[in-house]
């Protein structure tokens, strides 16, 4: 006698039920899942990034630095002003796919994925912002490809600064840097052309069915020119970073009798373009020994190398703590104005 299948085996058990899972239960541990892979990347971006503030401190705990404090403020401002040019381009890739986060949730998610760059595994950042702002309605691939496209748009101007500054300004092994730099422009200056990320983006979803990438709303000619410009403001706006650093340290005054007003500048704001592009091709977290090694073969000639070491460590902290600063903030100003257009009063 054969078995019905519909009949059940147990027989204290209702004929016909469903014993499937219900869309409801699914649902919730998606949400559970998602929830704790968010706390999961929190603490080990907290860890990654005390860890790291930690370190730099002890670097320097031995130099009596006598530091003005407001113009560290002042370095922490031009930075964080610096990096919003390019949240605001990344911002420009996702409307011209059709996507339209808020201001806020952009912000606090470039903001947060900058942090995300001091845990290992340099994919990370795309990971958190991709995840912050897919809670606008951004899909998965339009915001991890749009994401990748301001990385890439990021460091071709930063490399087109650092090759404009090498161009008037001499420095040790000159023609070493000028040639890196060129190469890194030309090839990062490439990959951000609108067609090959759209290749790009492409190749990159072919593994993943359910990803949606559409090439008939790529990041348009215009926004690529827009954000060109206003990276390259935002990377000048990190050498005056630097700069307001040297300031603090009583260095500044120095270096601008030594080379003028003009020529101080450009040092300054190309060796940050420079070093800052170095760390990223780099395997270290968030460029973490490669941009310091950088900044202190390139400025030591120039303003001593100890007060250069002291230097580079001061940025660092400066740059890591008006991270966390700028991420907080941003979340915070994010969900009171989510709550209040949710809860109109």
């Amino acid at each position: 006698m054969k078995n019905d299948p519909t009949q059940n085996s147990d027989p204290h058990m209702p004929k016909g039920r469903d014993l499937s899972p219900s869309p409801a239960s699914t649902d919730f541990r998606r949400r559970l899942g998602m929830a704790a892979l968010r706390w999961v990347i929190l603490l080990v971006v907290v860890f990654g990034v005390g860890r790291r503030i930690w370190l730099e401190k002890e670097k320097i705990s031995f130099h009596d630095l006598g530091l003005d404090w407001g113009w560290l403020l002042v370095s922490g401002a031009c930075y964080l002003v610096g990096l919003t040019a390019s949240a605001a381009f990344w911002w420009l890739a996702m409307r011209d796919r059709g996507e339209w986060p808020g201001w806020s949730r952009t912000l606090a998610a470039y903001y947060a994925g900058h942090l995300g760059k001091y845990v290992p595994g340099k994919m990370l950042a795309v990971v958190i912002r991709t995840t912050m702002v897919s809670r606008s309605g951004v899909g998965i691939a339009t915001g991890a490809i749009t994401c990748v496209h301001e990385a890439l748009l990021t460091m071709a101007t930063g490399s087109l600064v650092a090759v404009a500054s090498l161009l008037v300004i001499s420095i040790p092994h000159h023609k070493y840097w000028l040639m890196a730099s060129a190469v890194l422009a030309a090839g990062f200056g490439l990959l951000a052309l609108p067609p090959i990320v759209s290749r790009l983006g492409r190749l990159a979803v072919k593994p993943f069915p359910n990803a949606v990438l559409d090439d008939k709303h790529s990041c348009r000619w215009r926004s690529l020119g827009v954000g060109a410009v206003m990276v390259t403001g935002g990377w000048l706006l990190m050498g005056l970073s630097l700069a307001a650093v040297l300031g603090a340290m009583h260095k500044l005054v120095k270096l601008i009798s030594q080379l003028g007003l003009w020529k101080a500048y450009g040092l300054v704001a190309g060796l940050v373009a420079l070093a800052s592009v170095g760390g990223f091709v780099s395997l270290t977290p968030g460029g973490l020994g490669t941009r310091e090694w950088i900044l202190v073969e390139t400025l030591g000639p120039v303003a001593g190398t100890g007060h250069s070491v002291v230097a580079v460590v001061l940025l660092r902290i400066v740059w890591i703590v008006a991270e966390v600063v700028a991420a907080g903030t941003f979340w915070i100003v994010d969900r009171q104005w989510s709550r209040d257009k949710a809860y109109p009063s």
